[in-house]
């Protein structure tokens, strides 16, 4: 699981229902808490950072918030499931030419991606949730590695510094969720900066922003192609032949 949010693992349950095999789930210790998401910006951070949950029941009753149940490991395991928390990599596959990896927890290095825009309920108090379950899947090839992000609330910018701790091959892609939609100015020139400099590589890296990515950031990507960064457009119904 990318990471415990509804709108990445609000099929799971049926998923689990329509398969007969066991089906390892592997996420972080983070999907046993319960989440809280808001829905009008009449809320703000400061109303509800250490609140406890009873205190939240009037927010909650009115749909000025939402909340996310944690992860039932007991309906996992009635439906054929089996789940294993991890903090750390998870190698799901081990081939000469081919390895598939779950990421560990991420570091978080640079401040301009930290965010304080997600709750969790921790010993009864709210929290901010930095989202320690943000995971991503490695392909690493003979030659190159190819990533797969699920929103990257870690940060582009972390993950792939983290990537490059463990492997030594050059990324070639990154399909998915950069988590860019609400970034600023700053941050956006920053992180295209970044891509078109982490590292040293005759090939193009070439980048296929897709859901929490952004409008914004994906025309700055794009006006910034060159012969080091290829951005594609990744609308619903687009094809791309590997």
């Amino acid at each position: 699981m990318s990471h415990w949010h509804y709108d990445h693992t609000g099929g799971l349950y049926k998923i689990l229902q329509g398969i007969e095999n066991k089906i390892l789930i592997i996420c972080h210790e983070s999907a046993q808490f319960e989440r809280f998401f808001r829905r009008t910006d009449e809320i703000k951070f400061r109303d509800l950072i250490g609140k406890t949950r009873r205190e939240m029941l009037p927010m909650l009753s009115s749909s000025k918030i939402i909340n996310q149940e944690p992860i039932n490991v007991k309906k996992i395991k009635d439906l054929g499931g089996e789940v294993i928390f991890s903090k750390i990599n998870y190698e799901l596959l081990n081939l000469d030419s081919l390895k598939v990896i779950v990421s560990g927890e991420i570091p978080r290095n640079y401040d301009i991606e930290d965010f304080n825009s997600f709750y969790l309920l921790q010993d009864d108090v709210i929290k901010n949730d930095r989202i320690l379950d943000d995971k991503c899947l490695i392909f690493e090839y003979e030659n190159n590695v190819v990533l797969l992000t699920g929103c990257c609330h870690s940060g582009i910018m972390n993950t792939l510094d983290y990537i490059k701790s463990i492997t030594d091959k050059p990324i070639s892609h990154i399909i998915g969720g950069f988590h860019m939609a609400n970034a600023s100015n700053q941050r956006i020139k920053k992180t295209i900066e970044y891509l078109k400099s982490f590292q040293k590589y005759e090939n193009p890296l070439y980048l296929f922003p897709l859901h929490c990515s952004g409008e914004k950031f994906l025309f700055e990507l794009i006006k910034a192609n060159g012969p080091d960064l290829k951005a594609f457009n990744m609308s619903v119904g687009t094809v791309f032949n590997f």
